[in-house]
């Protein structure tokens, strides 16, 4: 996700260039924000400790706010500059990274456990508590671990107005584009990949059955991959952006792509505001009504399996 750049400077210079996504980011945490503290709130009042999808629910709200808490800091730097210093630039940045990792693993988790849990339950009640522990442990560590480069390649330069930027310092071309190459791959190719093919085989194996047959989870799995989509896609494609100039010292494509990374950063964030709608309110699971039905439903899905095999 090529740099987190924030213009800073003294109180009486604005960077306009920043005013539009700044808007956009001050509405994702003002909507963002609260709409996650109360899908927690929803789902600790209907908590099931033997329910993973509440505890990945739960885990994705967390993933999400460690992200939109931050935006007041980011919208200000944008644009007045950053005066926090390395310490905090590089922290800031890693928490960020590390938050949207977070919800970018869970949604695709979520995706292959529902996957299993509707067409293979006995394949994952061996995990029971232990190994979803574990997988959530896991999770967190991969996206610390994505995370990770910011550590590496964060730093508060100067600019030529004399206003000092919170940004990734790349010390070659070829160490941007390992970065930028990897967040593709990792942050977008392979969970992408993950995401439409569970729900595809899902989608069909469903509709095999009038026993699962839900309108109500079809619209559900199509917002879901359509917003991953809209929403990242832009970013990724600036990634490549970058690549391609790097790669073919196109400094016309590099001003390009830094000139759209603002606004693609900015609809990234728009995703994690609309997380809670999708996955909380939307599908109604977090009701124990529902998530009983859901249950008894994927019995019955496994055994129809069962029997056709």
């Amino acid at each position: 996700m090529q740099h987190f750049n924030t213009s800073s400077s003294n109180f009486t210079i604005l960077n306009t260039k920043a005013i539009a996504p700044s808007v956009v980011l001050g509405l994702c945490s003002l909507v963002g924000v609260p709409g996650n503290i109360a899908v927690i709130m929803l789902i600790v009042s209907n908590y099931k400790r033997e329910n993973f999808t509440l505890k990945l629910m739960l885990n994705l709200a967390f993933s999400d706010i460690l992200s939109l808490v931050t935006l007041p800091v980011w919208i200000y730097t944008w644009l007045y500059g950053w005066t926090l210093g390395l310490g905090l630039c590089t922290f800031v940045s890693y928490m960020v990274y590390c938050g949207l990792y977070s919800s970018l693993l869970t949604v695709t988790l979520m995706s292959v456990q529902r996957y299993l849990t509707v067409l293979y339950p006995q394949y994952w009640a061996r995990l029971c508590g232990t190994g979803e522990r574990v997988l959530l442990v896991t999770l967190w560590g991969l996206a610390g671990a994505l995370a990770s480069p910011e550590i590496v390649v964060r730093d508060v330069l100067g600019q030529e107005n004399g206003q000092d930027h919170c940004m990734r310092n790349y010390r070659s071309d070829g160490q941007s584009v390992a970065v930028w190459l990897m967040e593709t791959l990792l942050g977008f190719v392979v969970p992408f990949s993950i995401l439409v093919t569970s729900y595809f085989c899902l989608h069909k194996k469903v509709n095999q059955t009038a026993l699962f047959k839900s309108q109500r989870m079809t619209k559900l799995v199509s917002s879901i991959v359509v917003t991953f989509f809209i929403f990242w896609i832009p970013l990724h494609v600036t990634n490549i952006l970058g690549i391609f100039a790097v790669s073919l010292k196109l400094k016309t494509l590099k001003n390009i792509s830094d000139a759209a990374w603002r606004i693609a950063v900015a609809l990234t964030f728009i995703n994690s505001c609309l997380n809670p709608f999708l996955y909380a309110f939307a599908s109604r699971t977090l009701n124990v009504q529902h998530v009983q039905q859901d249950a008894q439903q994927s019995g019955n899905m496994a055994d129809v399996s069962t029997r056709n095999v």
